[in-house]
């Protein structure tokens, strides 16, 4: 299979890291969110330690209709355009997603942008980016990470390559498979005969 996405996107935050990562397997982009191990928040680990919880990191994921849904409201945040990506309370792009619907194992969870409560120290910090694991009893485990200006173009632009790449993705796990949904496709080339001179 031709690769057309393998880069994985890492964030790293003294409170939380990021990762968006491409499954040709599945035809999806799963992106995580990991919250650091307490009071590692504003230290740097010891050498070959950990900083961050991936045991304990909420994953949402992906097809390619939902990849360019997140990255277009991610452009349209990076250049400033909320107006385009807003809903008509003023709230920013969030999407739910439960994998049971899909044949996946996990909790429902919902992934959004949100601004900042507060003025951030730094204004660099434009938007907050979080995952919220849904419960009955409403006290579902949450992660977020706070995201400047560079960091939304780089969501945005590694989103739309994993769209295009779930496409080619797609395509070749389909040409593998016969009609019936098995196996290799009855029109895959075969071995070529050895020429004899």
């Amino acid at each position: 299979m031709e690769t057309l996405f393998l880069q994985t996107l890492n964030l790293y935050r003294s409170k939380s890291a990021l990762q968006i990562s491409p499954s040709p397997e599945l035809a999806l982009v799963f992106v995580s969110l990991a919250p650091a191990i307490p009071g590692m928040e504003n230290k740097m680990p010891d050498k070959n330690g950990k900083k961050y919880q991936w045991e304990k990191k909420l994953t949402a994921s992906f097809n390619f209709d939902g990849a360019l849904e997140v990255a277009a409201a991610t452009a349209a945040l990076a250049q400033g355009r909320e107006d385009l990506v807003s809903g008509s309370d003023g709230s920013l792009p969030s999407w739910y997603r439960d994998p049971t619907k899909t044949g996946r194992d996990g909790s429902a969870k919902t992934i959004g942008f949100y601004r900042p409560k507060d003025q951030p120290k730094t204004p660099k910090i434009r938007y907050f980016l979080g995952i919220t694991e849904n419960s009955k009893d409403k006290q579902g485990n949450k992660v977020g990470i706070s995201l400047e200006y560079p960091d939304l173009f780089k969501i945005a632009r590694v989103m739309e390559e994993a769209a295009l790449a779930i496409l080619g993705w797609r395509k070749e796990i389909e040409e593998r498979r016969e009609p019936n949904g098995r196996g290799p496709a009855k029109n895959q080339p075969g071995k070529e005969k050895a020429e004899v001179f």
